[in-house]
């Protein structure tokens, strides 16, 4: 499997130096927002990276809803046709849908509506993402987060349903592990897995003190039994990177020593 980060462009070195096989980015550094102009250099640094870009997260900003009674379906199609085009052009394949607070349903708001317009939204997002060689992956939300997609047997459902191509299955043990969302679910999704997230590991060098202690070879383990064999990105949605006191290089290669030796002790599984 390779094994990614996700972060800003600016630590791609520190990346690299730590022996990641790639980076995974939010489209906010893609600039939605700008111009061509404006993005040609960023275009330029982020493939001349020293770790390859191959994935993007954070697809639509909370002021696109794809649910509730103000969608704009055709400014949502405008945005992810940017965004997906200026992702394969820095050499990403992977587009994960989050984007909680684009597609939490509003308070009251009819649960099977909120769901059929998030279907429409995901296999629009699906027919882009063919023209531009990518894969949209649809990635189950805790709770507080997206209040109608929390578990990895619903995404199941939900990419069988549109059956598109493009448009594939993302799990990722934050969530799970805040849902309960129980490992045995990823296995029936084999191939419609396309991307993994995986939680940073609260170990001496990200400090054991500042989360959960995740069951990171269970989840491999299980993930090895789906028939997975892609990326994985550590994801830091604890804030752990950021309070690290050692040099940022040297925490990238604890997480992903970690990460090695956990793929390891899963095999046996």
């Amino acid at each position: 499997m390779r094994i990614g980060i996700c972060i800003t462009p600016e630590h791609a070195v520190d990346a690299h130096a730590a022996g990641f096989d790639f980076i995974e980015i939010g489209c906010s550094f893609l600039l939605p927002e700008q111009d061509e102009a404006a993005f040609a250099p960023v275009r330029k640094s982020l493939i001349a990276a020293p770790v390859p870009v191959e994935a993007c997260n954070i697809f639509l900003p909370p002021r696109l809803k794809v649910t509730g009674p103000d969608v704009d379906l055709q400014a949502v199609g405008a945005h992810m046709e940017l965004v997906l085009r200026r992702a394969s052009e820095v050499g990403a394949s992977i587009m994960v849908f989050g984007s909680g607070g684009a597609r939490r349903a509003p308070d009251g708001f009819p649960v099977e509506t909120a769901q059929e317009q998030f279907v429409t939204a995901a296999r629009l997002a699906g027919e882009i993402a063919a023209r531009h060689g990518m894969t949209v992956t649809l990635e189950p939300l805790l709770k507080r987060a997206c209040n109608f997609f929390n578990r990895t047997d619903q995404g199941l459902a939900y990419v069988d349903r549109i059956g598109h191509p493009h448009l594939r299955l993302l799990t990722d043990l934050y969530h799970m592990a805040w849902e309960a969302d129980p490992f045995e679910n990823m296995i029936p999704a084999g191939a419609r897995l396309a991307h993994i997230h995986l939680a940073t590991p609260c170990i001496p060098e990200t400090g054991t003190d500042n989360g959960p202690a995740y069951d990171l070879p269970g989840f491999l383990a299980a993930l090895r039994r789906a028939g997975y064999h892609g990326r994985l990105s550590v994801e830091d949605n604890q804030g752990l990177l950021g309070k690290a006191t050692r040099p940022l290089v040297e925490v990238f290669a604890a997480v992903r020593r970690h990460v090695v030796e956990c793929l390891a002790a899963g095999e046996g599984r």
